[in-house]
């Protein structure tokens, strides 16, 4: 197997390509319905975070973060993809695949630290809830996204300096040559890829921990709750349900923002399987393997809109409004028709205070 590039002129070619006109057009499909599908996905969740401010929180701004990567990606790179997987050539000249291999690695890096991030915003609201509005503010949110794109630049700089771009035939893309420089690829994924992962892991294994000894503590109380007439401790009993629905809507955030993460490690997992095969000669992966493990990363940018969609009734609710051009009146009206969709029919209060919960 040769994933190899060689320069011709203004043309990258490998190895004849094998495949029938069948499969070539399967291919392709594919690769279309997968940045059709990420563009539309993401430009949906910044629509809705733009137009409806109540969902304009500090956890959906990493979700913001993380739908422009995803967009810039599938705007400015896939389209090169689908048609280099065509002939398996790269026809765009050797100075556009080291800009294009610029760019997919500062989109993915800046992909992979925006989820490292949110998990520390998840990690200290679900561990630390009484310091979570001192410690994670506006002001540092923004600073931290800017920090990403730093280093997403940097990450990408640094390999014109010790490695470069090459294209990938099999993969179809432009992206670092993984077998120039040894030393630096495995530095480098071990710093900008593995690191992050890894910490993202840790992080959500103690938010496991603390999550399940929050819910226990939960039914503990509410199997010990005792009615009274005194208003005092009626006070003290409306206080503790409303930590308990505040604890309850940070739970449910958490798990979105998991599911996410973890949809983004199953799809990048075997393209990362693929970069440390490309240096050792005795893996031989066949050509389908990298085929797939391309079709994966490129799919996680269309997952995070679907995952929003079916996990969040309020992104769901916003898609909606969006999608199908509804007249636009304000969050008071979004709320409102979500709690007309509501399936269990109960009574949250009016809209003024159910739109407060997302303040």
């Amino acid at each position: 197997m040769n994933n190899s590039l060689q320069a011709n002129g203004s043309t990258m070619t490998t190895e004849g390509d094998p495949r029938s006109l069948l499969t070539i057009c399967f291919e392709a499909s594919i690769l279309g319905m997968i940045i059709f599908a990420a563009i539309v996905g993401n430009t949906l969740i910044l629509a809705s975070l733009y137009r409806y401010t109540c969902l304009q929180t500090k956890t959906n701004a990493f979700v913001l973060n993380l739908a422009i990567a995803d967009l810039f990606l599938a705007v400015f790179a896939m389209p090169f993809t689908l048609v280099s997987s065509i002939k398996y050539e790269w026809m765009f000249g050797k100075a556009m695949c080291q800009i294009l291999g610029a760019l997919n690695s500062v989109f993915c890096e800046a992909s992979i630290l925006t989820l490292s991030f949110v998990s520390l915003e998840r990690f200290v609201a679900i561990v630390f809830p009484l310091k979570y509005e001192t410690m994670i503010t506006p002001k540092r949110v923004k600073l931290v996204i800017g920090y990403i794109w730093f280093q997403a630049v940097f990450c990408a700089s640094s390999t014109f300096v010790f490695s470069e771009f090459a294209f990938l035939k099999f993969e179809s893309i432009c992206t670092v040559d993984w077998g120039h420089g040894v030393a630096y690829t495995l530095v480098f994924a071990i710093v900008f890829l593995y690191v992050p992962f890894l910490v993202t892991a840790v992080l959500y294994c103690v938010i496991l921990q603390t999550a399940i000894k929050q819910r226990r503590r939960i039914e503990v109380i509410k199997v010990g709750e005792i009615t009274t007439e005194r208003c005092s401790q009626q006070r003290e009993k409306t206080g503790a349900v409303n930590g308990f629905k505040k604890t309850k809507k940070e739970h449910k955030a958490t798990v979105m923002i998991a599911i996410v993460v973890g949809t983004f490690c199953i799809c990048w997992f075997p393209h990362s399987v693929g970069v440390f095969c490309i240096l050792d000669s005795r893996c031989n992966f066949n050509d389908s393997f990298y085929v797939v493990t391309t079709w994966l990363a490129m799919l996680n940018s269309a997952m995070n809109s679907l995952i929003y969609g079916l996990m969040n009734r309020t992104f769901r609710r916003a898609f909606k409004s969006v999608l199908f051009c509804e007249r636009y009146v304000g969050n008071a009206d979004l709320v409102t028709n979500i709690l007309q969709e509501r399936t269990d029919k109960k009574s949250y209060g009016n809209v003024t205070s159910y739109y407060s919960r997302y303040k």
